[in-house]
């Protein structure tokens, strides 16, 4: 028999989930422990007819085979049936939203969901199965269930998928005006005292910024539902944070509500040994004064409101500043052009004085004023902040004062501004988020960065952010990096951006590490290189090198599309902006001060949960259209898709043949990027699909041949790491290419190698490959006898990368052993004569020399001769027949 169960003095959400539930496990009981709130009693008293519950006093338990809890893990709160939890012979799953902990029932199965209410989670489940069919009564309760816990779809913990379930119970004639009557009834007599009390006994405290209001009465002759009292008490007075302690001899029952995401209320009221959810929460306490509780509160609301993020986090930086004599009209051109609505404004001491708007500006113009001076128009009632003061308070100074711009100086010097829309996108982050949606929130990586990477490589990071500091500058890890931490990808090349002199910053670096430097000027950025350290693993790049790339924060501006920008410096938020996609635009200070706090102005984590490549903004690809190439690359790798917006833009900008206003080198770096990907055929199949082959060659095809032919690339590197005793290093990218390139004529590759500046090295082994591929492979795969003189012919002139395309390619296993053999037996085979050797025979130096030196290499090969003196006499039997020709081609 199953029994389905919550926790005693059960709320609408308690109620609802139950009869949710028994939609989920038909012919299970239902059972209510202990009392209800009186609300719930109330409704309960009108519906016992319709829907029946067990009687905890009577309930039979020895037949109980499932336990089914909602609303509740604690097995203290389920009544009698907590003891047929851990029961031999029970079956228990429990569906709860509320945040598990290590004390709770460990279910057989548990469904866990961060929403506004348990019954949304069984509705979901029940729609998903098909089986959401409720009478108006029960979708009616259900409802009540939804709304209570909810605020009525206010609380900042209510999801889209309780707003999904109101709209499907609406649609099963759940009755508004009934949960109306329930959750917005008229206080009685002793409520209403009750709340007078209340309201008289609040006290609001500022923590760190925030108000947060307690109230105390004594409540032994209350009768009432508390809840439903301190409800009202937020809809009178509207405080952000609220605890409400009811004292009843040395008991005291808090209820604590928070509108701040800031302050988890469930994580303090765990403390007491209550629970509940980060908006609404309880707790009962015996044997603590209310000073003390009040006390411990305020302790912990403090260091919950420590500030992570502060003025020097969010400001911009270099700032645009007016001189107060400078003339209104070129300010106003400035600002402007640039897209600001403000800036600072100096006096002949550099001290400042006002601040200026566009707005200020324009009227000034509307007047035929603009030869006037700044000075007449700014606005010199100030308020700045300090690059420590916290976000909060930031966000008070702003809606108190009206200020839309605040400066922020450091020993009286400007160092940054924080504008209205800083602090807009910091408070209400999700609001901005193009994606939309629930998203993880992440405030800190440093415990995240110190079980990812290597202590030594954590140990360089801190030590950077040390450097950092003793020049007063911010540093970030940014782009890659920050994302493969957030993929648990291993990534340890090193992307750095200060709000500073980045060449200078990593010149100290370079020489506190012993590596050296490459400086690029005009851009801002360095590059320090060195050795891939030992303590790092084997490396995972190809050129065997460790970077670290230090680069200015800076603002690109694109003159024309697809041009090359101009770069300004400016701040980390600018310097992400122009970056390709939401996922490489996140960003760690490495500071100590702030080390690990992360920077997620665009929503990148949002995009990397929901799997998808979204562009920052829509001239991306106009503006740089190796992006799209880029945006394959990353959907291919991490199997995401591209989103529906940013693929739009992308036909978009090859509809407009934006790829034609590119560098070709740029385009040729991006290929070859995508071709040395794991699996690149699918990012090649993906370019196919958005029509961006044509822009290598217009007569490019590929098919589905590709896949085995790549496949088979794979196959042949493997073998060839494994068994070739002489290995080399290989592009194996350049032997996707040929399989790419295969169905083109000899002068199209050559058009492909000329249009895209391949190096002199890449375009010999390209073009060996159309000059001689199918006839190398007709001879190796041909049925005569081959000596191994002839496969070495035809085999060590090209590079090891043609070599191993023939091999990919050929269906032949003649040809594909003679390969394998060319590989392990005959590759690098050197005579132990020289041409020294050749010279004291009295043969004048000249091309004769390599003839002979190549016929006794091939006998040597073929087995007719071993060792020095063989290798001699063989060369003296050549000497002595200076009319015999050399053969030149394999028998």
């Amino acid at each position: 028999m199953d029994l389905i169960t919550t926790h005693k003095n059960a709320d609408f959400d308690a109620l609802s989930a139950v009869v949710a539930a028994s939609k989920l496990y038909p012919g299970a009981r239902l059972l209510l422990p202990g009392s209800q709130e009186k609300a719930v009693r109330n409704f309960l008293s009108l519906i016992k007819d319709k829907i029946r519950f067990e009687d905890e006093k009577t309930c039979r338990l020895d037949d109980v085979t499932r336990l089914i809890v909602v609303d509740n893990r604690h097995r203290s709160r389920i009544g009698a049936a907590g003891e047929l939890v851990g029961k031999k012979g029970v079956e228990v799953h429990v569906y709860d939203h509320h945040p598990r902990m290590a004390s709770d029932i460990k279910g057989d199965k548990d469904v866990f969901k961060e929403v506004g209410a348990t019954v949304s989670i069984v509705l979901e489940i029940l729609d998903a199965r098909g089986k959401l069919e409720l009478t108006p009564l029960e979708a009616t309760i259900m409802l009540l269930g939804i709304y209570e816990e909810t605020g009525s779809l206010s609380y900042r913990t209510t999801t889209k998928l309780d707003v999904d379930m109101v709209s499907k119970l609406l649609d099963k004639g759940a009755n508004l005006n009934a949960v109306s009557l329930y959750l917005n009834r008229e206080l009685l007599g002793s409520e209403l005292t009750t709340l007078i009390e209340l309201l008289e006994s609040t006290q609001v405290t500022d923590i760190n910024g925030i108000n947060v209001a307690f109230a105390l009465i004594d409540s032994s002759r209350f009768d009432g539902e508390m809840g439903t009292v301190v409800h009202k008490l937020l809809e009178v007075e509207n405080y952000p944070v609220l605890f409400a302690m009811f004292r009843s001899g040395d008991k005291v029952k808090i209820l604590a509500r928070s509108r701040l995401e800031l302050i988890d209320v469930n994580r303090i009221m765990e403390r007491f040994g209550g629970g509940g959810h980060s908006s609404a929460s309880s707790a009962r306490v015996t044997g603590l004064a209310p000073e003390k509780i009040r006390q411990d509160i305020e302790s912990v609301v403090a260091e919950m409101t420590k500030p992570e993020v502060s003025a020097r986090d969010i400001m911009s930086f270099p700032v645009v500043m007016f001189g107060q004599d400078d003339k209104v009209y070129e300010a106003w051109e400035k600002l402007r052009s640039l897209g600001y609505k403000g800036a600072p404004v100096f006096d002949d001491s550099g001290e400042l004085v006002g601040m200026v708007t566009v707005g200020d500006l324009a009227k000034a113009l509307k007047h035929d004023m603009g030869h006037s001076r700044v000075k007449g128009y700014m606005s010199s009632r100030l308020v700045t902040a300090s690059p420590d003061t916290p976000l909060h308070a930031l966000q008070k100074i702003m809606m108190d004062q009206d200020k839309g711009r605040i400066p922020v100086l450091d020993n009286g010097k400007l160092v940054g501004l924080v504008t209205r829309t800083d602090v807009l996108k910091r408070v209400h982050s999700a609001m901005f988020s193009k994606g939309g949606g629930e998203k993880t929130r992440i405030s800190n990586l440093a415990a995240r960065m110190s079980r990812a990477l290597p202590a030594k490589l954590m140990a360089l990071i801190k030590l950077i952010g040390r450097k950092a500091d003793s020049l007063g500058i911010n540093a970030f890890l940014v782009g890659g990096f920050v994302r493969d931490l957030i993929l648990d990808s291993k990534n340890y090349d090193l992307d750095i951006v200060v709000e500073g002199d980045a060449i200078k910053f990593a010149g100290t670096l370079a020489d506190k590490t012993g590596a050296s430097l490459v400086v690029h000027h005009k851009f801002g950025t360095a590059t320090i290189v060195r050795d891939w350290p030992k303590w790092l693993g084997p490396a995972l790049n190809q050129d065997g090198k460790f970077k670290i790339d230090v680069a200015t924060a800076r603002k690109e501006v694109y003159e024309k599309p697809a041009a090359l920008p101009t770069v300004a410096f400016s701040s980390l938020r600018d310097d992400l902006y122009r970056r390709d996609f939401t996922m490489n635009a996140m960003a760690v200070n490495i500071n100590r001060h702030n080390f690990g706090l992360f920077m997620d102005f665009f929503g990148g984590v949002h995009d990397l949960e929901s799997r998808v490549v979204r562009i920052l903004h829509d001239k991306s690809f106009i503006d740089d259209p190796t992006r799209i190439f880029r945006a394959v690359r990353f959907e291919q790798r991490f199997g995401f898709t591209i989103e529906k917006h940013t693929e739009y833009l992308i036909k978009h900008a090859i509809k407009q043949e934006m790829f034609k206003r590119t560098e070709n080198q740029r385009i040729r770096e991006e290929l070859v990027l995508i071709l040395k990907e794991k699996n690149p055929e699918k990012a090649v199949f993906r370019m196919k699909e958005l029509h961006e082959l044509r822009f290598i060659h217009p007569q490019l095809v590929v098919n589905r041949s590709l896949v085995k032919h790549f496949g088979a690339v794979r196959s042949c590197v493997k073998w060839y790491r494994a068994s070739s005793p002489r290995k080399r290093h290989l592009d194996t990218w350049l032997v996707y290419l040929m399989f790419m390139l295969d169905g083109l004529s000899a002068g199209q590759v050559d058009e492909v190698l000329k249009k895209f500046v391949f190096t002199r090295s890449e375009c010999l082994r390209l073009r060996s490959f159309t000059e001689r591929a199918d006839d190398i492979l007709k001879r190796l795969g041909s049925r005569a006898s081959m000596p191994n003189s002839g496969i070495y012919r035809l085999l060590e002139p090209l590079s090891h990368e043609v070599s191993l395309f023939l091999m990919a390619k050929t269906r032949s296993r003649t040809a594909r052993a003679r390969i394998k053999r060319f590989f392990t037996d005959l590759n690098g085979q050197r005579l132990a004569i020289k041409g020294d050797d050749i010279a004291k025979l009295g043969l004048k130096p000249g091309p004769r020399y390599k003839e002979i030196l190549d016929q006794v290499l091939y006998d040597k090969l073929d087995g007719r001769i071993a060792g020095k003196k063989e290798e001699l006499r063989r060369a003296v039997m050549i000497l002595e027949k200076p009319g015999r020709r050399l053969k030149k081609r394999a028998s």
